[in-house]
C-alpha cells in the first residue's frame, strides 16, 4: 500500500522535469536572440555578458537592453547624445545648400574648415547680401509712404521722377525673370516696385488727382502683365533694361532739381534715401558675382551715384524746415 503512491507520483515528476527542460530551452533561445541583437547594435557591450551567460548555462537570465527598459541615465544619454550632432549638421546643410552655398562650398567651409577659400567666401557673402537686400526692400520705402500719409501731402516729390524710377525697376525685374537670374539677385526690384507704385498713387491722390492716380495703377499693371508674358520678345526686354541707365539718371536729376528749386527736401524720407544708397552699392558686388551681367552691374553703378547725389542734398538741407511758410521767411 505504501508503494502505490510512490509509483503514482513517478509520471508526475517526469512531467515536471520535462516542463522545466522545455522552459530552460526556451530561455536559452531568448538569450541567444538578445545576444545577437546586442552584437549587431551600435551600442555593443553585449559580448562579455553573452559569454558569461553562455558559460553559466542556459538557465542564466537574458540581459535587458538599457534602451528598451529604461536602463538608467547612461543608456538614455548614449541614445540622445550620439544622433544630435548628425541631426544638427543635417539641419545646417539643409538650410545652406543650395540656397546660400553649393554643396562643394559647404564641404569646404563647414567640413574641412577651410575658411580662407576665397571663391566660396565670395559666394557666401554675395548670397547673404542679396537675401539681406531683398529682406530690407520689404520696408525700405515704407517710411516714405508713412511720411506722406502722416502729412497728407506729397510736397517735394516729383511724380515724373517716380515714373522714371518705376520704369527702371520694371526693366530690372522683367530682364531678370527673362534671363532666369536667381531671386536673390533681383528680388528687391519686385518689392520696391510695389512701394513705388503706392508712392506714385499717393502723389496723385494728395495732389487732387485721384482719378488719374487710379488710371495710373490700372495702366501700369496691365503693361507689367504684358511685359512678363511670352508675347514680349527678348530683344525688347533687353532694350528695356538698357533704358534703365538714362531713366535712373533723369529721375534722380528731376528729384535733385525739385529739391534745389524748393530749397528743401520736403517729404523726402532720409531713411528711404540712405537705404537705397546702401542697397545699390551692395548690389554692384552681388550682380557681378551672381549674374555676371555687365548691363546689370552698370545699372547699379549709375544708381549708386545718383542716389548719392540725393543723399548729399538731404544732408545739405537737413536743418531747413519743409513748408511754404518757411520758404517765404527765408525769402
Amino acid at each position: 500500500m505504501l508503494g502505490v503512491p510512490c509509483l503514482a507520483l513517478t509520471p508526475l515528476r517526469m512531467r515536471r522535469r520535462e516542463r522545466k527542460r522545455r522552459l530552460r530551452t526556451a530561455e536559452g533561445g531568448t538569450l541567444r536572440r538578445e545576444c545577437g541583437r546586442m552584437r549587431t547594435s551600435r551600442w555593443g557591450g553585449g559580448e562579455g555578458a553573452c559569454a558569461v551567460s553562455g558559460s553559466a548555462g542556459a538557465s542564466a537570465p537574458a540581459p535587458q537592453a538599457p534602451w528598451r527598459h529604461g536602463g538608467g541615465s547612461a543608456g538614455r544619454a548614449g541614445v540622445g547624445a550620439r544622433p544630435f550632432p548628425k541631426m544638427a549638421a543635417a539641419a545646417l546643410q539643409g538650410l545652406l545648400v543650395p540656397h546660400l552655398l553649393p554643396e562643394r562650398c559647404y564641404d569646404e567651409l563647414f567640413l574641412r574648415f577651410n575658411l580662407l577659400h576665397v571663391p566660396c567666401l565670395k559666394i557666401l557673402v554675395s548670397k547673404g547680401l542679396g537675401i539681406a537686400i531683398v529682406a530690407g526692400s520689404l520696408m525700405v520705402k515704407l517710411p516714405q509712404v508713412f511720411k506722406i500719409l502722416g502729412a497728407k501731402s506729397a510736397m517735394g516729390l516729383s511724380f515724373h521722377s517716380v515714373l522714371l524710377e518705376l520704369l527702371a525697376l520694371t526693366g530690372t525685374m522683367v530682364y531678370s525673370v527673362a534671363n532666369g537670374f536667381p531671386f536673390s539677385a533681383w528680388g528687391e526690384a519686385l518689392f520696391l516696385m510695389l512701394q513705388t507704385v503706392t508712392i506714385g498713387f499717393l502723389t496723385q491722390h494728395f495732389g487732387g488727382r485721384t482719378a488719374q492716380g487710379i488710371s495710373f495703377l490700372v495702366l501700369y499693371f496691365a503693361l507689367l502683365c504684358l511685359l512678363l508674358s511670352p508675347l514680349t520678345p527678348q530683344a525688347m526686354v533687353t532694350l528695356l533694361q538698357a533704358t534703365n541707365v538714362p531713366a535712373i539718371i533723369i529721375s534722380r536729376l528731376l528729384q535733385a532739381a525739385t529739391n534745389y528749386r524748393n530749397g528743401h527736401t520736403g517729404q523726402l524720407s532720409a531713411v528711404t534715401v540712405f537705404l537705397l544708397f546702401g542697397g545699390s552699392l551692395a548690389r554692384i558686388f552681388t550682380s557681378v558675382q551672381e549674374t555676371g551681367d555687365p548691363l546689370m552691374a552698370l545699372t547699379y553703378v549709375v544708381s549708386s551715384l545718383c542716389n548719392g547725389v540725393i543723399a548729399g542734398q538731404l544732408l545739405y538741407y537737413w536743418q531747413v524746415p519743409a513748408g511754404v511758410e518757411a520758404r517765404k521767411k527765408r525769402e
